[in-house]
């Protein structure tokens, strides 16, 4: 197989570290903005799919689709956040703080235990991130109602994603990205751990 399309998934995925990097210098809610934050969630939809459709998983693919990860989120609060402390209540805030410290836990007790600063790609945390990709879209026209139960019933499942993800983390007794649910874990135990190219 050609170099060009092994890294095909890779360039995908640096198209949403450049699309995540663009968000930063548009207005926020902005139809721009929403055109370009539609290609950062495409792109991390494709980027995945491809990889695992044409078996082009690699080790530089997970760091790259982590990194981009981040920079996305990053932009994403840049814009967002400051628009969210005018119009969430306490009680929002209070749902996102307690995902937070958890899903940082979980980060926490991957590195000390497997020494991997890395998240799972639970079903459950798929979920959240769905949810949080389009928690903007309930911004639209600022429904007061829409947007607040949301963040209710999405932070519902946040919080039970990231505490999934840091029991797993505790009770693993190795990291296998395949623990796709707690309800998993031991089952993949007992096979081994597929390599992934570097």
């Amino acid at each position: 197989m050609n170099r060009f399309v092994k890294n095909i998934p890779n360039m995908i995925t640096c198209l949403r570290m450049i699309a995540a990097v663009v968000l930063i210098f548009l207005e926020p809610l902005s139809l721009e903005f929403y055109i370009v934050y539609g290609v950062c969630g495409f792109t991390d939809v494709v980027d995945g799919f491809v990889a695992r459709r044409f078996h082009l998983e690699s080790k530089l693919g997970s760091i790259l689709d982590s990194i981009a990860d981040w920079l996305f989120l990053g932009a994403m609060a840049y814009k967002i956040v400051p628009i969210c402390i005018d119009l969430l209540p306490l009680g929002n805030w209070i749902i996102v703080g307690a995902v937070a410290v958890f899903h940082l836990s979980a980060y926490v007790v991957c590195a000390i235990r497997f020494k991997k600063f890395s998240s799972l790609h639970t079903y459950a945390n798929k979920l959240m991130s769905a949810l949080i990709f389009l928690f903007p879209f309930t911004l639209i026209g600022k429904i007061e109602l829409l947007y607040t139960l949301y963040v209710y019933i999405g932070g519902a499942f946040a919080l039970y994603s990231a505490v999934e993800m840091l029991l797993i983390h505790c009770i693993a007794k190795r990291y296998d990205v395949r623990d796709k649910s707690i309800f998993l874990v031991r089952k993949n135990e007992k096979t081994p751990i597929p390599e992934i190219d570097a």
